[in-house]
């Protein structure tokens, strides 16, 4: 039986929460014993508070509890990264949810300042406390009147019994290859060599080696801000909800599509199509399913609660973004759709007069660049049109209180068609790549790109490649590139120039032996940076809390610090998304063009599954006359 290596106590994890990184299981079983260490289960601790609780092995118990393996995953996301050199555990069937982790312990001095270290550009309207603040400030009516009678008396402690609670959900969908756990095994595997022991670092390798570390997977990408939005919801799941208080907030986070945690990820159907067990469909489906979850977990906390109110806030990025459509759409068909379904299985109790009309709303849809990109066989598994099979993009007039997009101005690719919303939804255009705007690149890297698409010609094995048609045509198409102002003054090891290349046929005994393809192309290499998705997180945070979404404070940490040459400008940013001009002058355009908007559409080739020739795709090739915007109407979907 096939398996993973189980875990024991002081195997590492790593965790994406920020300054906790790596630490090791700090509990196990007091008999069970793997490698003369401890069996770790499900509900064990790890040093930096987590508690282990997903992709357990459900069939093998430990005293009682699940077991954990390599690859197991924690409270607050992390994930066990080493595990027994001996000892294997199989799971046949069973592949456990991402689990939430608990909600961030901020300090007051570390609340961030929007763009302004002094002046505060946030929403006018600030979060809201938390239930546990809420408390601490109410105070009990010590005038209220008396009841009439003891029969009044006895009938208002018993409807006090059952308090009818609104609860707030915030459901946040991340984007194709994004998955907020798999970033954190990504980024220590990047960092391997830094204060590790040499079995951690071998277990850390062997992790690395099996995910190749791919630049474009969910281990190879930073933290989404669809994750880093998650983490800032307010959430109530795990403690009683106090007697005077009515309401309570819960957050949900679904993994991006094409991902599974502690997996490989799938290229094909899923990040390929949308499609299949990783597609936007199974993604909606598995945010129902968490929804299930975190109801039955306040149920059980708060068994003398019934639902009053249903409130939903959702959040979504590229494919994430189709499938928090979808989803809203799924939301707003009330007792007809999955939420009825969840009633009908004893889910949820509502309570003495629920009406799912009126008390199931949806409050906010925050969507960043969707590109809901589904290929099927009746497009000839073509992304980038408009059919999209039985995922519902169409977002009615009233399908939320305010439904917000914000739209990449500088994303180009062929295959990332954009998916708009109509009127009287917001749509904001920014400048910025897909990425850019929804997050995910890495803080620093270089890229090295070709930039159109390369030339060609078939010449005799004796010719000068410098001397062909071929490099003669990418020579004028490198002067037009360098007219785009590209390379950053300050990065001293950037280049823009013409790269030539020989390709010589296998021989076939003809007289082709003697030729040669010469292939040329503008290349360019630069170092960019990924701070520009940190405005652009401001940003939705603060139309946000704009509509009483709960979020807490942006807390300006490393990972979240805006840099002080983007300040100015996300000022101006924001101001545009609030309604103003934001219009940005030339230097700050070209800062942002050479330093901070990433070239998202080029001509890298790469090889798909097939190996062979004929599966080299170019998956970022430009659009050939700029990218293509499909409306959202209704009926459209096909």
């Amino acid at each position: 039986m096939s398996g993973k290596p189980a875990a024991r106590l002081g195997d590492p994890t790593a965790c994406p929460k920020t300054g906790h990184g790596n630490n090791p299981i700090a509990t196990g079983s007091p008999d069970v014993l793997f490698d003369s260490l401890p069996a770790a289960r499900l509900g064990d601790a790890t040093g930096c508070g987590s508690a282990l609780s997903g992709n357990l092995v459900s069939k093998v118990l430990i005293n009682g509890k699940p077991a954990a393996t390599l690859g197991s995953v924690g409270a607050h996301g992390d994930v066990i990264v080493g595990g027994s050199g001996t000892v294997v555990i199989g799971n046949a069937s069973v592949s456990a949810p991402f689990t939430p982790p608990a909600p961030l312990n901020l300090q007051p001095a570390a609340q961030a300042q929007a763009f302004d270290r002094t002046t505060s550009l946030r929403s006018p309207h600030p979060p809201q406390p938390t239930p546990s603040q809420a408390r601490a400030l109410e105070q009990a009516d010590p005038g209220r009147d008396a009841p009439h009678g003891l029969e009044e008396e006895e009938e208002e402690e018993e409807l006090d019994c059952r308090q009818a609670v609104t609860l707030r959900i915030g459901v946040f969908f991340d984007g194709t290859g994004n998955n907020a756990s798999n970033s954190a095994v990504g980024a220590q595997c990047r960092a391997s060599d830094i204060g590790l022991g040499e079995e951690e670092t071998l277990a850390i390798v062997q992790r690395c080696e099996a995910h190749h570390l791919d630049p474009d997977s969910s281990y190879g990408n930073d933290m989404s801000n669809i994750w880093r939005l998650y983490d800032l919801y307010q959430d109530d799941s795990g403690q009683p909800l106090a007697e005077e208080l009515t309401q309570a907030t819960l957050r949900i986070y679904v993994t991006g599509i094409g991902t599974t945690t502690g997996e490989k990820d799938s290229q094909f159907p899923g990040q390929a199509l949308g499609r299949g067990d990783t597609g936007v469909e199974a993604k909606v489906d598995e945010g129902f399913s968490l929804i299930t979850q975190a109801l039955d977990t306040f149920q059980q906390t708060n068994p003398s609660s019934v639902l009053g109110a249903l409130e939903l806030d959702i959040f979504g990025f590229s494919r994430g973004a189709a499938a928090a459509r979808h989803f809203a759409n799924q939301v707003n068909k009330r007792v007809q759709g999955p939420l009825g379904a969840l009633r009908r299985k004893g889910k949820f109790v509502p309570g003495p007069g629920f009406d799912w009309h009126h008390n199931v709303t949806i409050n906010f849809i925050g969507l960043f660049d969707t590109v809901a990109a589904i290929g099927g066989w009746n497009d000839w598994a073509n992304p980038s049109d408009a059919i999209n099979g039985d995922i519902d993009l169409y977002l009615a007039p009233d399908a939320a209180r305010q439904v917000v997009h914000l739209v990449a101005r500088d994303e180009h690719r062929r295959n990332f068609s954009l998916n708009r919303v109509s009127s009287p939804h917001r749509e904001i255009m920014l400048p910025g790549a897909h990425s850019d705007l929804g997050g995910g690149y890495l803080k620093e890297s270089v890229e090295r790109l070709y930039l159109v698409r390369p030339r060609r010609n078939w010449v005799s094995r004796e010719t000068d490649p410098l001397r062909t048609l071929a490099y003669q045509q990418a020579q004028q198409d490198t002067a037009l590139a360098h007219q785009a102002d590209l390379l950053d003054p300050q990065d001293h090891a950037a280049r823009l120039a013409t790269d030539a290349w020989e390709y010589f046929p296998p021989l076939s005994g003809s007289r082709n032996d003697q030729m040669k393809y010469v292939i040329a192309a503008p290349y360019l290499e630069r170092t960019v940076y990924g701070h520009l998705s940190r405005v652009y997180l401001r940003v939705m945070h603060a139309l946000a809390v704009d509509e009483k979404v709960p979020f807490k404070e942006i807390p300006e940490t490393e990972d979240l610090i805006v840099p002080e040459e983007l300040l100015s400008i996300g000022k101006k940013l924001l101001a545009r998304a609030m309604g103003g001009s934001g219009l940005l002058d030339e230097d700050e355009e070209r800062l942002l063009r050479q330093r901070y908007i990433h070239l998202s559409s080029n001509w890298n080739a790469a090889i798909g599954q097939g190996g062979g020739r004929w599966s080299v795709v170019f998956v970022n090739a430009p659009a050939e006359n700029g990218r293509v915007h499909h409306d959202d109407t209704l009926g459209a979907k096909r």
